[in-house]
């Protein structure tokens, strides 16, 4: 009884030490940080004048109603941020982001090898995370680096790169669109008798409708933030689970030595030496 209560000391002693020791040893570790923002899609209100078009092009090139045109508002904040999420999920385009900022710059050494690995953990670090609508749970982009002043105003450049980027091709696309379509109508017009059914538009009435249309105004937001740029936290050295490893290490060279003392005991003890 006295060697299985001696052991079990043994075994707790090392647990702790161990324990704490991993603990306390995680402090020595660099220290990461994560932020993150919570994402849905754009507001109405936040596409500007990109659904005007967008809806004028339906109209005319689908022969949408005016009804139908209104009740595909959502259609357009779905494919907005569609393409936002597109974007941000594209290798290449953090790639870019991160080989363009002074944040990697400053950081290389010159050894081709160093600095891709590093680009490539910058990367890697840069990461969007799914939501689940039916369970209320919002799109994430988290980003995680060793310095949380930085990660903050880093991440918030990102988003507006990302979402530059995405305004920049849904609109040289609708432009396109809308170009050829207006040289289609135009060429109708000129081609046209002008009859129509009443209630239907003339190739002459659909042209100058295109004619009075805006330019874009370069409002659009392809997200809208569930919630903005979170207070940064440490992301690792996870010191619980270090505490965890140090303990689990602690308890099996506990048990071993306590193994190893009750094995010398009892052989003294066969030897007649106690």
């Amino acid at each position: 009884m006295k060697g299985l209560f001696k052991g079990t000391i043994i075994v707790i002693f090392f647990t702790a030490l161990f324990a704490a020791a991993g603990f306390g040893g995680s402090y020595a570790m660099k220290e990461q940080w994560r932020v993150e923002v919570e994402l849905k899609k754009p507001t109405f209100e936040q596409l500007g004048n990109y659904f005007e078009l967008y809806a004028m092009h339906k109209l005319i090139s689908e022969n949408k109603t005016s009804l139908e045109i209104a009740e595909g508002q959502q259609d357009a904040t779905d494919l907005v941020y569609d393409q936002f999420k597109q974007q941000i999920n594209s290798y290449d385009r953090v790639d870019f982001f991160w080989r363009n900022n002074n944040f990697y710059a400053q950081r290389q050494t010159g050894l081709m090898d160093r600095d891709s690995e590093f680009l490539h953990q910058l990367i890697e670090q840069t990461k969007f995370v799914e939501g689940n609508p039916a369970k209320n749970v919002p799109d994430r982009l988290q980003m995680t680096l060793d310095n949380p002043k930085q990660a903050a105003e880093l991440l918030d450049n990102f988003m507006n790169y990302t979402n530059l980027v995405t305004k920049t091709m849904l609109y040289n696309d609708l432009v396109a669109k809308w170009k050829t379509l207006f040289n289609q109508v135009n060429l109708a017009a000129k081609e046209s008798s002008g009859n129509k059914a009443q209630g239907e538009l003339t190739w002459k009435g659909k042209l100058n409708i295109m004619k009075s249309v805006s330019p874009l105004d370069d409002k659009l937001v392809a997200f809208s933030y569930v919630k903005a740029v979170s207070q940064p936290t440490v992301a690792s050295p996870d010191r619980l689970l270090w505490a965890a490893i140090g303990g689990a290490i602690g308890f099996l060279f506990g048990l071993l030595l306590s193994l190893w003392l009750a094995g010398r005991q009892q052989k003294k003890l066969g030897n007649g030496e106690i």
